[in-house]
């Protein structure tokens, strides 16, 4: 018994952790442009696919690659999501939303296309290929780091937000557009801002968990699940809500991987996010407010 909770508590750290990265910049999309943004799931695919076809088709180092491939998120998110859609279409939210699953889904056919399963792509960023024992259980260093990373961006998010003044000028923004407006804010540009930081952490864990995690062309639709899991659960937009909800969620998984099966922790975690709703309809914290 002392065996399984100490399971249970490592993996709802690490899995925690991680459900950080890959739903903060959702999370910062909701709160900021109060947009339920279906496309979201398409970083993740290029992240990976992105670097893998600059690694193996433009024949470039591991470092320049990750620096292109930021850039081509970066020119990606702002250039077809917001200008394409986003700003075209943000009073249609029904147009909005067809739009960007149909991009996702252009993207990961494409790179199903170029990569298919059986090409083997392989993301050659682990940083220690080893294991740790923790009492009776085996951990890969790859997934702890993963889990500090999530942490440390996780923690400058929060304290950028917090104690900088164009964190400050976001909050505001996602408080109340019009007010923020009428007090000078150049919206467009802070839009542009929210977009860049929505990106960077799903590609930092695209970075640090494919090493252990399967990675395929159609992998944005289930990493999207589980943004929209923790975000809709702490409070669409908020970010205290989603470190919360990460955790949460992480415990629900850990628990019942461990004591039951794997294959009925999403449908656990899901039962919980219903009853959370219908007892309180925001979610955990009131949401499309940044903190």
């Amino acid at each position: 018994m002392s065996e399984i909770l100490l399971k249970i508590l490592i993996f709802t750290v690490i899995w925690g952790s991680i459900y950080l990265l890959i739903s903060l910049g959702f999370s910062l999309i909701c709160g900021v442009l109060r947009i339920f943004h279906l496309g979201y799931g398409v970083t993740f695919v290029l992240a990976a696919y992105g670097l893998w076809a600059l690694m193996e088709d433009a024949k470039l180092g591991l470092g320049l690659s990750i620096l292109l491939m930021i850039v081509v998120q970066i020119a990606f998110a702002l250039i077809v999501f917001y200008k394409g859609v986003f700003e075209r279409y943000l009073e249609e939210e029904e147009v909005l939303l067809t739009l960007t699953v149909l991009i996702s889904l252009a993207v990961a056919h494409l790179a199903n296309y170029l990569y298919p399963v059986t090409a083997g792509v392989s993301i050659p960023t682990t940083i220690i290929d080893d294991v740790v024992s923790i009492g009776y259980i085996t951990i890969s260093w790859q997934m702890i780091l993963a889990a500090l990373v999530g942490i440390v961006v996780t923690a400058i998010y929060c304290l950028w937000f917090l104690h900088t003044r164009i964190g400050l000028i976001i909050r505001a923004l996602s408080q109340g557009l019009t007010a923020a407006m009428l007090m000078g804010v150049n919206v467009r540009r802070m839009y542009y801002l929210a977009m860049v930081l929505s990106i960077l952490p799903p590609t930092i864990c695209m970075l640090m968990i494919a090493p252990f995690w399967s990675v395929d062309p159609f992998m944005g639709a289930p990493l999207l699940m589980t943004a929209m899991l923790i975000s809709i659960l702490g409070g669409l937009g908020n970010l205290k809500g989603s470190i919360v909800a990460s955790y949460l969620v992480g415990f629900i998984h850990a628990a019942v991987s461990f004591i039951f099966v794997s294959r009925f922790m999403g449908l656990a975690a899901l039962i919980v996010t219903l009853i959370v709703m219908i007892w309180r309809r925001g979610g955990i914290f009131a949401g499309e407010t940044l903190w």
